[in-house]
């Protein structure tokens, strides 16, 4: 007869309280303390960190994207009304010319 050893199950950390735990961890606390202190391992804490900077980074890339397409977008408009502007400005001073011509 063989025995089976019990599969170990993989805790469960609700999301508010890892969110903590990572403020805790970038305010500088040790990661030997909050471990000891929550029963957390350390290898969790440091891949909870690690996942934390990646979505942090791949974020702001997404942000920095958004932006740009944004301030590309405002460019293009903005240029168009200088043009357009600019026209207005022309034809106002060829009509000022003809008005004080002809009086």
């Amino acid at each position: 007869m063989e025995l089976k050893k019990p599969k170990k199950s993989h805790a469960h950390y609700e999301p508010d309280f890892k969110e903590e735990i990572l403020r805790m961890l970038n305010s500088g606390k040790n990661v030997d303390e909050i471990s000891k202190t929550f029963g957390i391992g350390r290898n969790v804490l440091y891949t909870w960190k690690n996942k934390s900077q990646m979505k942090t980074k791949t974020k702001t890339s997404e942000e920095q994207t958004t932006y740009s397409l944004k301030l590309v977008s405002e460019n293009e408009l903005l240029k168009k009304e200088n043009a357009r502007l600019q026209s207005e400005r022309d034809i106002l001073k060829k009509a000022l010319v003809l008005f004080s011509t002809s009086s």
